[in-house]
C-alpha cells in the first residue's frame, strides 16, 4: 500500500511536468530531505520531497522518516541572483513505519541565491516550512533547513 501511494504521488507530479520542462534535484538539511522538481528558475514550479530521517525540530512520536510531500511554489520577488519564494503543499507519512497515517498542510517560505557565476544551475536556499498536521493532538512540525537545488539541463537552454 505504501509503495502504491508513493507511486501515485510521483505519477501526479510527473503529469504536472511540462514536456519541454527542465528538472532539478535538491537536498535539504532538516530531515535529510531529498527533492525532485520542475525548473526552479520559472516563476511557478512544482516539487516532490521525501525525508530520510526525522525532522530536527519535531520531538513527538509521529515524526518519522518517509514523509512524502508535494508542493507548488511561486517566486514572490527576484533581484539579480537572489529570489524569495513561497508556496503550499501537502504531506503524508506514506513511507514511514508508523501505523497511524496523517496528512499535513505545508506552507514553505524561502530565500534562494545563485552565488557562483560559473555554476548557473546551482541554487543555495534557506527555508522555513511549517507542516500543520490535520489530525487532532499532533503538533506542527517546524522544518528549518538549508539546502541546494541543481538544474538538470536537457539539451539547449
Amino acid at each position: 500500500m505504501k509503495k502504491n501511494s508513493a507511486l501515485v504521488l510521483l505519477l501526479l507530479f510527473a503529469a504536472v511536468l511540462p514536456v519541454a520542462g527542465q528538472l532539478a534535484a535538491g537536498y535539504s538539511t532538516d530531515g535529510n530531505t531529498l527533492a525532485i522538481s520542475t525548473d526552479p528558475v520559472n516563476k511557478l514550479w512544482g516539487e516532490f520531497r521525501v525525508n530520510t530521517k526525522p525532522y530536527n525540530e519535531a520531538d513527538w512520536a509521529y515524526n518519522d522518516r518517509g514523509i512524502t510531500q508535494a508542493y507548488l511554489l511561486i517566486k514572490v520577488f527576484s533581484a539579480s541572483s537572489i529570489s524569495l519564494y513561497a508556496g503550499g503543499g501537502l504531506g503524508a507519512n506514506l513511507l514511514s513505519d508508523e501505523n497511524d497515517k496523517w496528512l499535513s498542510i505545508n506552507i514553505p517560505i524561502g530565500i534562494r541565491i545563485n552565488p557562483f557565476a560559473k555554476l548557473p544551475d546551482l541554487f543555495i536556499f534557506g527555508e522555513y516550512d511549517p507542516m500543520i498536521i490535520t489530525s487532532d493532538d499532533i503538533p506542527v512540525i517546524h522544518s528549518i533547513s538549508l539546502g541546494f537545488r541543481y538544474r538538470l539541463v536537457r539539451g539547449e537552454k
